[in-house]
């Protein structure tokens, strides 16, 4: 995908809001590189038995307790540990070495929900929350401050808005090309691939084999409670929008000015 000026735009946005989100909290974050993966139910092996389907993240079967969750969040500044996306609402705990049960400190961190289903493949078919895309110029983290960007965008006006639905449709073409390479652009099949057909050696090296696949989030997030679902975006999204909210201070319709100003060296 090149570099067309609206993509310019979004890639714009995700600079600046990482940058903000540094200085707020005035130190470096080290970041942990994102890898498509499953989560454990042990630290012995990747294998589930409740299959590819089933959950083990912090959000479906939590084990945290309320107080650990928000001693991790404010120890990391409410800020995603992958891609440096800060929210004080809407944001996950992730078990480093991927064992749902290690709970030391040491093993969690904070994550935004983008980042979070990348390391639980097995619940992004359950969510109906991403699909595969062949994107190997583009990094997973970056991505994710597009696809925020582009939803954001989306539901605004003005040229901001058009810019975003062009960005989107130009991504969502880039599925052809990954179902073409291994067939399917389904993050479940990946997952059960994943779980069932690979040795823990081969899963281990995953990265060399997935590398150029990325996982784009949809603007779904399909949450089971009691016996209902719900579709939860639109509550992530209002909130991400409001004045308390990451994109609070900026509106989409100032993103072209911002970018035109940066641009320009004034």
């Amino acid at each position: 995908m090149t570099a067309t000026p609206t993509v310019k735009v979004l890639l714009l946005l995700r600079c600046s809001l990482s940058a903000s989100t540094l200085r707020k909290q005035g130190r470096r974050v080290d970041r942990i590189q994102i890898t498509l993966g499953l989560s454990k139910q042990n630290g012995k092996s990747k294998k589930k038995k409740d299959g590819a389907g089933s959950s083990g993240s912090s959000s479906a079967k939590d084990s945290l307790s309320k107080e650990l969750r928000q001693r991790i969040f404010e120890r990391d500044g409410y800020t995603c540990k992958c891609c440096g996306f800060q929210s004080k609402k809407y944001q996950e705990i992730l078990h480093i070495n991927g064992d749902v049960t290690d709970l030391s400190e040491d093993n969690l961190a904070t994550v935004c929900i983008f980042c979070h289903q990348c390391f639980n493949l097995d619940q992004v078919g359950n969510m109906k929350s991403g699909v595969l895309l062949w994107l190997p110029e583009v990094e997973q983290s970056d991505l994710h401050h597009m696809a925020r960007a582009i939803y954001v965008a989306r539901i605004s006006q003005g040229p901001i808005a058009e810019a975003a639905r062009k960005a989107l449709d130009a991504l969502m073409k880039r599925r052809e090309p990954i179902r073409k390479r291994i067939g399917t652009d389904d993050a479940y099949t990946l997952a059960t691939v994943l779980k069932d057909y690979l040795s823990d050696h081969h899963y281990s090296i995953r990265s060399q084999k997935l590398e150029g696949i990325k996982l784009f989030p949809l603007d779904r997030r399909i949450i089971k409670e009691a016996d209902l679902e719900f579709n939860q975006f639109p509550q992530i999204l209002a909130y991400w929008r409001s004045k308390d909210g990451p994109f609070g201070g900026k509106p989409p319709q100032q993103w072209f000015s911002i970018y035109n100003s940066i641009h320009s060296g004034t």
